[in-house]
């Protein structure tokens, strides 16, 4: 079973713009998660703990992908 993760970028995509859209995307999908939670449960808190958690994650992501080579 292979990773998706392991693969080099295709021709014409480059490690940079990679990156860029990684760290954007996190905070983007999380803190739209935690948006609507804080739509539903009728607080503030959520939208802060999913761009913090997005952020995060998309780090992590960045090191799996990039830092270990």
């Amino acid at each position: 079973m292979s990773d998706q993760s392991d693969k080099p970028p295709q021709k014409g995509e480059s490690t940079r713009g990679l990156l860029i859209r990684t760290l954007i995307a996190g905070p983007i999908a999380w803190g739209g998660i935690g948006f609507a939670v804080d739509l539903i449960s009728d607080s503030w808190l959520w939208t802060f703990v999913g761009l913090g958690l997005g952020l995060l994650t998309a780090l992590y992501i960045v090191y799996v992908r990039f830092g270990r080579a």
